[in-house]
Order: structure tokens, then C-alpha cells, then sequence
């Protein structure tokens, strides 16, 4: 009898023991990085107007393909919405565009799922304005790359054109044309450079107007406020055919309309690469679904649509 109440008694002591243990191993699981970056390489090359061409080339590595899902699709930060020219440079990117989430970036969907194990080489290019302030008649650009809040970069490089450049900031030595920083990079941490240009060796200002989200935003007005039209206009003209105008003065058009999207194994680069020029509201990053975070613009607030449809207005003669 006694033993028996013994095992009795070990019941809600093993059951314990089992749920501390699997809450411990959740716990352990979700502090285990997700993805590892071996190389992330800038190369920077100033245009004529003081607008830069920039290259990335990052090596990642998938460590987890489980508790997120495979990786499919990353973004990395850049440095303001007046960007052009955003340009694939490795063939396993499917599609490249500009996104804009409390900061700008480049969102990179992948050509299929990448698993543990896979290490990805992910190569584009931008075509960036509005990076530099004037300082008497010196230019000076103040530089910082995408960070990544939860993922540890091995390897950063800079290279930045060293043609021109009168002073420049921090540890960099020369290799050829460029001068470079290396470092590696912590969860989060940012790295900051900063270069001095005479304004006199340029053609003119980097006044250009060119903005990526001005862009987008024009493009899903028009489509949000024509798609809705037509289909009221099929509907008049069906409901025509056969039968008597019921049209009234209290008929309306309907609520706009836009469909939530979803999809799964994305890596978000950690916020925007500022200079002091930009007008940028930088964010860190990680991970996230783009269902919660709204990937394709469908959530648009007034402001955005009323700076939309003043861009689309064509005056009268």
C-alpha cells in the first residue's frame, strides 16, 4: 500500500518535471539564431552629381529552417525612398523592388526555399540620391548600411571610390581605388563612415526628385480607384440587360477594397542605412511574416492617398 502511494505521489512530480523541461527546451530553441551573414560587402561609387551607385553582396547562411520556415525572400535596409535603378545581380532573385516599413529597403524574393544548411549569395545594385549636406563648400556624406538586429554579420565591408576624397572618418586603409572599412558585426550593431568631397569637383547638386515611394503608391492608387470602377460599371451594365434602370440619387460606388496577403520564410535586414541628408524614420529588423507586416502596400493611409492623387491630377489648360 505504501508503495503504491509512493508512485501515487511521483505522478504530478514526473509531470512536473517533463513541463519545466519541454518549456526550457522552447525557451533554449527560441534564443538560437535563425540565419548567419559570412559577408556583407558595400561597394560605393559616387556619380557625377554626387548621387551613388551602390553594390551589396551578401553571403547568408540558413541555420533554421523550422521555427520561421525555409528562407524565400529577405530585405535589407537602404538609405532613403530616393532610390532608382534597383537592379538584381544574382540569378537566384526571382523579383527585387523598393519596400517602405518605418525605414526604406529592398525587398529580394528568392527563386524557391532555402533549408538548414544552404548558404545563399545575394548580389544587386541602386542607384541612390539625396545622400550628402553641404558643409561651406564641402560635401560631406555620412554613411550607414542596413544593420541586421538579429543576425551576426562575420565579415562588413566598405569600399568606397577614394577619387575626390579630401578626409574621411574612422580605421580604413586603401586597396587600389577605394579606401575600405572591415569589422565584424554584432545583433544590431551599426556602423557609421563619413567622407568629405570640394563641391567643386562635381557637375552640379544631386537635386533630383526621383522617390520609389511616391512611385508605388501612384501606381496602387490608380489601381485601387479603377478596378473598383470597372467592376461598377460591369455590374450597372449587367444589371441593365434585361431589365429596368434602377439607378437612384442615393447610389453609390461601394468601399475600395484591398486584399490582405500572406506568405511564409522571410529575413527582414535590420532598419535603413541613413546619411544625414535622408529623411528616414530607421528601424531595426528580423523576422517577420509579411501577413503582419504587410509587404504589398495594401494598407494605405489618407495622407498617402491624397499625395497619390495630387501626383496623378494633370492641370487644365
Amino acid at each position: 500500500m505504501l508503495k503504491q502511494l509512493r508512485k501515487i505521489l511521483l505522478i504530478p512530480l514526473f509531470v512536473g518535471l517533463l513541463f519545466f523541461s519541454n518549456i526550457t527546451a522552447i525557451k533554449v530553441n527560441a534564443a538560437l539564431p535563425l540565419d548567419r551573414i559570412h559577408e556583407y560587402t558595400i561597394n560605393v561609387t559616387p556619380y557625377s552629381d554626387g548621387s551613388l551607385y551602390i553594390e551589396y553582396h551578401i553571403k547568408w547562411e540558413v541555420l533554421d529552417s523550422v521555427a520561421e520556415g525555409p528562407l524565400s525572400w529577405v530585405k535589407i535596409g537602404i538609405p532613403n525612398n530616393h532610390v532608382e535603378e534597383i537592379t538584381a545581380r544574382s540569378n537566384n532573385i526571382d523579383k527585387i523592388r523598393y519596400y517602405q516599413e518605418d525605414g526604406d529597403y529592398v525587398r529580394i524574393d528568392l527563386d524557391r526555399e532555402y533549408y538548414k544548411g544552404a548558404i545563399i549569395d545575394i548580389d544587386f545594385s541602386i542607384h541612390q540620391h539625396h545622400m550628402y549636406e553641404m558643409d561651406g563648400t564641402n560635401r560631406v556624406y555620412t554613411f550607414t548600411p542596413g544593420w541586421f538586429d538579429d543576425i551576426y554579420v562575420v565579415y562588413m565591408c566598405i569600399n568606397w571610390n577614394m577619387e575626390n576624397v579630401t578626409d574621411a572618418s574612422g580605421n580604413y586603409y586603401e586597396d587600389g581605388n577605394n579606401l575600405c572599412w572591415t569589422d565584424d558585426l554584432s545583433k544590431g550593431e551599426k556602423y557609421t563612415i563619413q567622407l568629405t568631397y570640394p563641391d567643386s569637383v562635381f557637375s552640379g547638386p544631386d537635386d533630383s526628385n526621383v522617390s520609389a515611394s511616391d512611385e508605388g503608391d501612384t501606381i496602387l492608387i490608380i489601381a485601387l480607384v479603377l478596378i473598383p470602377a470597372i467592376f461598377a460599371l460591369f455590374v450597372v451594365c449587367c444589371t441593365k440587360i434585361g431589365t429596368k434602370d434602377s439607378y437612384t440619387k442615393h447610389s453609390g460606388m461601394g468601399a475600395v477594397y484591398a486584399p490582405g496577403t500572406h506568405s511564409h520564410g522571410g529575413r527582414s535586414g535590420g532598419g535603413c542605412a541613413c546619411a544625414c541628408a535622408c529623411a528616414c524614420a530607421c528601424a531595426g529588423g528580423g523576422r517577420a511574416g509579411c501577413s503582419t507586416k504587410d509587404f504589398y502596400g495594401t494598407k494605405l493611409t489618407t495622407l498617402k492617398i491624397r499625395k497619390a492623387l495630387n501626383n496623378t491630377i494633370v492641370p487644365s489648360d
